[in-house]
C-alpha cells in the first residue's frame, strides 16, 4: 500500500522539486531555434518560487514548549536542543510549505530519543483514514546498493511495532514475491514513530498532497513570468538598438567573392558621408520595452496575491514608511503565518509527547494542554510596543514578567535570563535588607543604652 501510494505521488513531488530548483519548463521556442535564441531562452528562467517559500518559513521559528500552569519549559524541551532542532526545524517547515506535507520520526537513543526530519521526496506517510491524527505506518527509501551481484533498492518499512528493513529488485519493488524482508527493530512505542506535518488539511479525499503547498498554484505564473521576461530579453537583443537604414545609394561588392561591402559602421567615434546629395539616412524607432516591464510585474502581483506575500517582499521600493503601515501591509502574511503556526504546532506536539513516551515520561507524553511556543517576527515598533505593555501591566495588572515574552525580538532564553537576574537582584536585595535590619539592632544609641531599652 504505501509503495504504490508513492508510485502516485513522486512524479508531482519530482516536479514541485524542480520547479523549486529552477529546473521548469522552458517557454515556446521554434524547433530550429539557433543557439544564441537557446541561450536566451535558458537566461530567460527566473525563479521567483523558492523566495516565496522563504518569506513564509522566515516567520517560523519554535522556540518553547510549555504548559498553562508553568513558565518554564518542560523536560521534552531538553530533547530539542539535543537533536539540534532549533536549526533542524526549518527544513520541516520548507518540505511542509513546499510540499504540502512533511514527516519527523522519534526513535529512543542513548541519552535522547532522536527526532529526525524527512522530506516527502524520501519518505511516504500510509493512513487508512486521511483526517486521522496517526501513521499506521510509513515506507522510506535508502537508495540503491548491491547485493549478491544484482542491483536493488532499499527500504524502510515503519509500522506501530517495528522498523524494517526491505529490499526489492531495482524497478520491481510492486511485487512482494521478490522482496527480501530483512530483520525487524522494535521500537517499543505505542503507535507509527512518524509525525506527518500539513500544510493543509485537505478538503477532499482525492485531494493529492502537493496540491495542499505553497508552490503548485504558483507554477502558471511562474510560466507566464519565463515568458514575458523570454519576450522582454527578444526585444533587448534584436529590437531595443535604433537600426539605421540607407536609400539612394549602391552598396559595392567585393571583386573576389562578390559579398557586399559593409561601407558604413555605427560607432560614437565615426561620421557618415557620402558625395551624392540625393541619398537619404533615417533610423527606426526602437522597442518600448514599458509593457513587458509592466506585464511582469503584473505577474509578479498576482503572485504576491495568491501567496499572501506582501508585494514589496518581492518588488521592492517601500522606504520612508511607518511601522504602521508597515504593518498594515503585512497583514496577509501574518495571518499566512499564524494559520501555518496553528498546523505545525500541533504536529510538533505530537513530536514532543511522542518524544517524552520514547524517553518513559509516561505523565508528559500525556499532557495535552502543554503547547510550543512560536517566535513573534511580526513588524512592530518597539518604542510602541513596550508603552502598550507597560500600559497593560500598570491599567489591568497583568503581571509584567508574563509580558517580556511579548518584546518584539525576545527570546525565551533572553527571558529565563532575566528571570535569574532578577531572582539575583532579589536575593541580593533581600541580604542588603537583613544586614541593614541586623546593623540596625546591633547599634548603640547616644546615651549609652541598648537599642529598643525603655
Amino acid at each position: 500500500m504505501g509503495l504504490a501510494q508513492r508510485k502516485r505521488e513522486m512524479p508531482e513531488l519530482i516536479r514541485v522539486d524542480q520547479y523549486m530548483r529552477g529546473i521548469q519548463d522552458a517557454p515556446y521556442m521554434p524547433k530550429r531555434a539557433e543557439a544564441e535564441f537557446r541561450r536566451l531562452v535558458a537566461r530567460s528562467v527566473e525563479n521567483w518560487l523558492p523566495l516565496v517559500v522563504s518569506v513564509i518559513a522566515q516567520n517560523l521559528r519554535v522556540e518553547g514548549y510549555r504548559s498553562t500552569d508553568t513558565p518554564n519549559d518542560l523536560v521534552p524541551w531538553g530533547y530539542w536542543s539535543a537533536n539540534q532542532l532549533d536549526s533542524r526545524q526549518n527544513a520541516v517547515h520548507r518540505a511542509a510549505l513546499t510540499f504540502g506535507r512533511a514527516y519527523v520520526a522519534v526513535t529512543p537513543g542513548d541519552r535522547a530519543p532522536a527526532i529526525r526530519p524527512f522530506s516527502p521526496l524520501s519518505v511516504t506517510g500510509v493512513a487508512a483514514d486521511p483526517d486521522t491524527e496517526w501513521l499506521d505506518g510509513a515506507v522510506r527509501y535508502l537508495g540503491r546498493s548491491r547485493r549478491d551481484g544484482r542491483d536493488v533498492e532499499r527500504w524502510q518499512v515503519w509500522d506501530d511495532q517495528a522498523v524494517t528493513e526491505v529490499l526489492t529488485p531495482e524497478g520491481e519493488h510492486e511485487r512482494p514475491d521478490k522482496w527480501a524482508v530483512g530483520t525487524a527493530e522494535p521500537h517499543g512505542l505505542s503507535r507509527c514513530p512518524i509525525v506527518v506535518f500539513r500544510n493543509r488539511w485537505a478538503d477532499a479525499p482525492d485531494t493529492m498532497p502537493h496540491e495542499l503547498g505553497e508552490v503548485v498554484p504558483l507554477i502558471p505564473i511562474q510560466d507566464r513570468l519565463n515568458e514575458t521576461t523570454l519576450n522582454m530579453k527578444i526585444a533587448e537583443s534584436y529590437s531595443a538598438f535604433r537600426q539605421r537604414w540607407a536609400s539612394g545609394i549602391s552598396i559595392p561588392r567585393d571583386p573576389e567573392t562578390g559579398q557586399p561591402v559593409e561601407t558604413f559602421r555605427a560607432a560614437v567615434d565615426r561620421l557618415w558621408m557620402v558625395e551624392n546629395k540625393d541619398v537619404r539616412f533615417g533610423e527606426f524607432e526602437q522597442t518600448d520595452l514599458s509593457g513587458y516591464l509592466a506585464s511582469r510585474e503584473a505577474a509578479i502581483k498576482s503572485m504576491s496575491a495568491i501567496a499572501q506575500v506582501p508585494p514589496h517582499f518581492l518588488l521592492g521600493g517601500m522606504v520612508n514608511i511607518s511601522a504602521d503601515a508597515l504593518t498594515a501591509a503585512e497583514s496577509g502574511l501574518s495571518r499566512r503565518v499564524h494559520e501555518r503556526q496553528l498546523m505545525y504546532g500541533e504536529a510538533w506536539e505530537q513530536t514532543l509527547r511522542l518524544a517524552a513516551e520514547a524517553d518513559g515520561q509516561e505523565a508528559t507524553a500525556g499532557d495535552r494542554t502543554a503547547r510550543v511556543v512560536w517566535h513573534d517576527a511580526e513588524a512592530r515598533s518597539l518604542s510602541a510596543t513596550v508603552d502598550a505593555l507597560g500600559k497593560l501591566s500598570q491599567m489591568l495588572g497583568v503581571p509584567a514578567e508574563a509580558l517580556w515574552e511579548r518584546v518584539p525580538g525576545v527570546t525565551s532564553v533572553d527571558v529565563q535570563a532575566w528571570r535569574k537576574a532578577r531572582t539575583q537582584d532579589d536575593t541580593a536585595n533581600l541580604a542588603a535588607q537583613l544586614l541593614m535590619g541586623q546593623h540596625t539592632t546591633d547599634a548603640t544609641p547616644v546615651d549609652g543604652g541598648p537599642v529598643g531599652s525603655e
